[in-house]
């Protein structure tokens, strides 16, 4: 049977708590600075394995990710200070890989992407404060295709100059397109 150790890292204010066993980092171990909790991880073996917890330094959680063998795997959720999410992200062997949705402070979609093995894959969307769309661009294989559009505020598309296309003509367009386009 491997011999198991508690052990404690002093640096300055913070103070890692963690167990040893047979030389290796084993289960829970937690960082704390001047007494508030900085982070919360697992180790199996020595390596990253299971939930980690970041805090903010009034005490609130920053992110809560998933490890599997030392590389970030499954769910990853960010926060702002007060507790708002502000970016939930999936991974996989240490890549993006599927939905990510980042928020603004007020809980509004910011912007959605797509990720396969770590590129962008599929549609990109950035949304204005105010909810309307504000970029729309596909992608392959993490390279931007042809037909990206960016939209003013007020939902019109933005013509080559970066202004605002006059609004007969944007409701002329949106009025010639197809129901589901």
């Amino acid at each position: 049977m491997d011999k198991t150790t508690k052990v404690e890292v002093v640096s300055g204010d913070s103070l890692l708590n963690a167990t040893l066993i047979g030389g290796q980092l084993e289960g829970p171990a937690r960082v704390t600075e001047s007494g508030r909790p900085q982070a919360v991880l697992s180790y199996n073996q020595g390596t990253l394995e299971g939930p980690m917890v970041i805090y903010h330094p009034n005490g609130q959680p920053s992110a809560r990710l998933n490890f599997l063998k030392d590389k970030l795997d499954g769910q990853a959720v960010f926060h702002n200070p007060q507790g708002a999410l502000i970016r939930e992200a999936q991974y996989r062997a240490g890549l993006l890989h599927g939905q990510v949705l980042s928020y603004f402070d007020d809980g509004t979609l910011a912007s959605r992407e797509h990720y396969r093995q770590g590129q962008l894959q599929g549609l990109y969307q950035r949304f204005h404060g105010n909810g309307q769309l504000a970029a729309r661009i596909e992608y392959d294989k993490g390279q931007p295709q042809e037909g990206a559009q960016s939209y003013a505020a007020d939902g019109r598309p933005l013509e080559a100059s970066g202004k605002p296309m006059a609004r007969c003509k944007a409701w002329w367009l949106k009025w010639r397109q197809p129901p589901d386009a």
